[in-house]
């Protein structure tokens, strides 16, 4: 069985996942910054795609359900303040990293409830699912919202649903990650509302675009976005480029984010080739695609909480082991 798991895409996964920090590593010796966060966190990711593929095949409800009550302790041990609405509201500190935690929450409920062999079971956790979405509500983010009640509308249809919605997924977040582009590139001429609402992202996403024109190959290094970008010199809060492959091209330039894009193609090629429960990987694609939609246009994928989880969820739908036949069944 083993043998079988180590085929020839996983080992194009592991030579990207390699490859991409063996380059973080490059371009911090070659220009500077600190590449160990960041193979730390993808290291920290591996590790849970791997975990979660593991368990895909053995016992799949143990993912979602450690998720569902990893985050329900979270946010009760965090007391009144995880309600608040504030930006810097726990548990993560950070409201849209908060939001897009309880959305990925809203995914783990939804699988539990598909995996459950008990009525009473689906029946909680499904309303686990709506608790989540109103606790991405709560955190003020509209993109949480916005994509919380998305992930929560297809695992509802998820029994109607097909393998064509994993060829959609990528093409929805290439679509956002173009619009951030366009944004950036006309930063300083938009409407005055959206300009008004959107200022500094747009800024920094200018700034992130012409340090990869300046730095094409190298960039300006592994976590130096914050002391090269004029928009971040400015405000110790823009420290980050609020786009995860803005920020992996203009800290390790073209080919580092052309690896991150890779890498995120190759999760999505895993979830189309899939032998798991049709239901699974549609939920698991809802997943992944609400995280890569929310890294396009925010930071929140430097919070290693939300990463792990989403790679989590990506193993588990990913698994080329079909789950046991006694588990989801109706």
């Amino acid at each position: 069985m083993m043998r079988a798991r180590l085929e020839w895409y996983d080992a194009a996964g592991v030579a990207l996942a390699a490859a991409f920090a063996a380059w973080t590593v490059t371009c911090a010796v070659v220009r500077a910054g600190n590449p160990w966060p960041q193979v730390a966190l993808l290291a920290a990711a591996v590790a849970a795609y791997v975990i979660g593929r593991t368990q895909g095949g053995r016992r799949p409800v143990f993912v979602p359900s450690a998720v569902v009550v990893s985050i329900l302790v979270g946010t009760v041990a965090s007391g009144p303040a995880a309600l608040s609405g504030g930006p810097l509201a726990p548990p993560l500190g950070y409201a849209n990293a908060n939001g897009a935690l309880y959305t990925l929450g809203v995914a783990s409920a939804c699988a539990v409830a598909i995996l459950a062999n008990k009525e009473p079971v689906r029946l909680g956790t499904g309303v686990l699912a709506v608790v989540f979405v109103g606790l991405a509500i709560s955190t003020w983010s509209k993109t949480a919202a916005i994509l919380a009640v998305g992930v929560l509308a297809v695992g509802v249809a998820a029994g109607r649903l097909g393998r064509w919605v994993v060829v959609i997924a990528p093409l929805i977040v290439l679509a956002t990650f173009a619009v951030t582009v366009v944004l950036g590139l006309n930063h300083g001429s938009l409407p005055s509302l959206l300009e008004e609402l959107s200022a500094r992202r747009t800024a920094l996403w200018r700034d992130a675009m012409e340090i990869i024109a300046s730095e094409p190959l190298f960039g300006a290094g592994p976590g130096m976005l914050a002391q090269t970008s004029p928009t971040a010199l400015a405000d110790a809060d823009a420290r980050w480029a609020h786009s995860a492959y803005l920020q992996a091209g203009a800290e390790t330039g073209v080919i580092g984010a052309m690896l991150l894009g890779l890498l995120l193609l190759w999760v999505f090629g895993a979830l189309f080739r899939s032998r798991q429960d049709m239901r699974l990987i549609v939920i698991g694609t809802a997943a992944v695609t609400a995280f890569a939609v929310h890294a396009a246009i925010d930071y929140v994928a430097r919070f290693p909480a939300v990463v792990i989880v989403a790679a989590l969820l990506a193993g588990l739908a990913g698994s080329r082991v079909p789950m046991p036949a006694e588990t989801g069944r109706r």
